[in-house]
């Protein structure tokens, strides 16, 4: 089953240098207004409490000059103090006055506490002013101021003002007008940086994408000329010297590559020679073989038929002449025969063929074979082997001559070993033998034809001719080796029939 590749991610979609510039003013333009609204809240909120604790303080003390003031009745004269103060604008949260122990004398505003706190002892016990802050955001928040009253240069009591404190609002701080003087003061700084930064860094930067998409065209040569800063315009000093160092790499490419054309044609020259060459050795080669194979025998006949042309006279010896001469002849058939089986072109009628049950029909072919009397042969098949598309009858015909070769070699007791395997997308078939193997002189001549290592009269020489020339016109290969534990190997390949 077929796999499809997966896909690669898609690029991220990126925002435009622009885009990037206007987001990184307005981030900047933002945080300058929050930053500068929180400080300028800070600021006036220290003081709005500083001129609240003043106020406070200015009340409590007018408050204590009144109430240490000499009169008849201090009780009357106390509460009448006090009142007046209540009726005023000013809010108060806290107003009573104490005597020298601490307990409430008169309380117009809130309750003093059953024990002196810390701002009583301080006032009663330290003769010291005391303020502090007290409540939260939630229960409110005052300023209490705590008063020592001095009578007759002796503490007598203490008097405590509270006024509470709202904080610092929008309205009261001016905060309104600080943001938006800040958000103008900023708007205007964007605008101008946002032209600077356009004019000295987002146009030329798009200068530079453009030269460069002209140099990834194949514009090599091209070059970018810029007024910027320095650092761009290195860049494009490097961009330049890059683009001309392309235009020289495709001239010089182009130069290589109209040399190696030419010397394509050389080679194919020279090689067109030497394959003439070569053929005309080969006709030299076979020619000689021809010349060689059948001079012997044709010598033969010659002679014995000058014998019969002059009559020996014996009968017995006549006959025996005459079969010798049949013999030769048929030796100088059976040659010519050879040799048209190896000049033979195949006739194409390739079908799907099973090599074991081939190879155990070519085994069947020899066993009767006097040479095969004391030689074991064994057909091991891969289980599962592919067919091959070739000519049944010329692969069965190779299969023999190897075998045939492979019992000469080895001449006596042995074992012939046949074994087909699958090996990527091709059936290869090893023809071992238990022999003495090859000579590695003679293993680069063992394909050509007429050449042999067998007594004169035992072979042509085109056996393993002929079954290189069927295997390769299969679209095969052949070839000879020796095993590592010795013998000869045979080793071909056919491609397997596709499923």
């Amino acid at each position: 089953m077929s796999r499809t590749a997966p896909s690669p991610p898609a690029a991220r979609t990126r925002p435009t240098l622009w885009v990037e510039v206007v987001l990184t003013l307005a981030l900047i333009t933002l945080a300058t207004i929050l930053l500068n609204a929180g400080v300028f809240w800070l600021l006036s909120a220290r003081g709005e409490l500083e001129r609240h604790t003043e106020l406070t303080l200015a009340t409590a003390r007018a408050i204590r000059a009144q109430l240490e003031a000499p009169v008849t009745d201090r009780e009357k004269a106390w509460r009448r103090a006090l009142l007046g103060f209540r009726r005023g604008r000013i809010a108060i949260s806290a107003l009573w006055v104490t005597d020298r122990d601490g307990r409430p004398v008169l309380e117009v505003v809130g309750e003093a506490p059953a024990e002196p706190d810390i701002g009583l002892r301080a006032a009663l016990y330290g003769r010291e002013e005391h303020v502090r802050m007290a409540g939260s955001r939630l229960s409110g928040r005052i300023v209490e101021v705590t008063e020592p009253l001095m009578i007759g240069g002796a503490v007598s009591g203490a008097v405590r003002v509270a006024m509470p404190w709202e904080g610092v609002g929008p309205a009261r701080s001016g905060l309104g007008y600080v943001l938006l003087y800040t958000l103008f003061s900023g708007t205007v700084i964007s605008v101008f940086g946002y032209a600077l930064l356009r004019r000295r860094l987002v146009a030329p930067i798009q200068r530079i994408r453009a030269g460069t998409a002209r140099i990834a065209a194949g514009e090599f040569g091209y070059t970018v000329e810029l007024d910027a800063a320095r650092e761009l315009e290195e860049l494009t000093r490097a961009l330049n010297v890059l683009s001309g160092s392309l235009a020289e790499y495709r001239q010089q490419t182009a130069e290589q590559v109209e040399s190696l054309e030419r010397a394509n044609q050389e080679l194919r020259q020279v090689q067109e020679e030497l394959i003439r060459s070569e053929k005309l050795a080969s006709v030299g080669r076979l020619a000689a073989g021809i010349a060689h194979e059948v001079g012997n025998p044709l010598a033969a006949v010659l002679g014995y038929t000058e014998l019969l042309a002059e009559g020996v006279g014996d009968g017995a010896l006549e006959r025996d002449l005459l079969l010798r001469t049949r013999r030769e002849v048929e030796r100088i058939h059976r040659i010519i025969r050879e040799l048209l089986d190896y000049a033979r072109p195949g006739t194409g009628a390739a079908e799907p063929v099973a090599l074991p049950a081939l190879l155990e029909e070519a085994v069947h072919t020899v066993r009767p074979q006097p040479g095969f009397r004391e030689v074991e042969v064994v057909v091991e098949a891969e289980v599962g082997l592919p067919r091959v598309r070739a000519e049944a009858d010329k692969l069965h015909q190779v299969f023999v001559n190897l075998l045939l070769n492979a019992a000469d070699a080895v001449a006596g007791p042995g074992r012939i070993t046949l074994d087909a395997r699958a090996e990527d997308d091709e059936v290869v078939v090893r023809c071992r033998d238990s022999g003495p193997g090859f000579n590695d002189a003679d293993l680069p001549k063992v394909f050509e034809p007429f050449f042999t290592t067998k007594e004169p009269g035992q072979g042509t020489g085109l056996g393993l001719a002929t079954c290189q020339r069927i295997i390769e016109g299969m679209g095969g290969w052949i070839r000879a080796s020796n095993h590592p534990e010795g013998g000869a190997v045979l080793t071909l390949g056919l491609p397997a029939e596709q499923a």
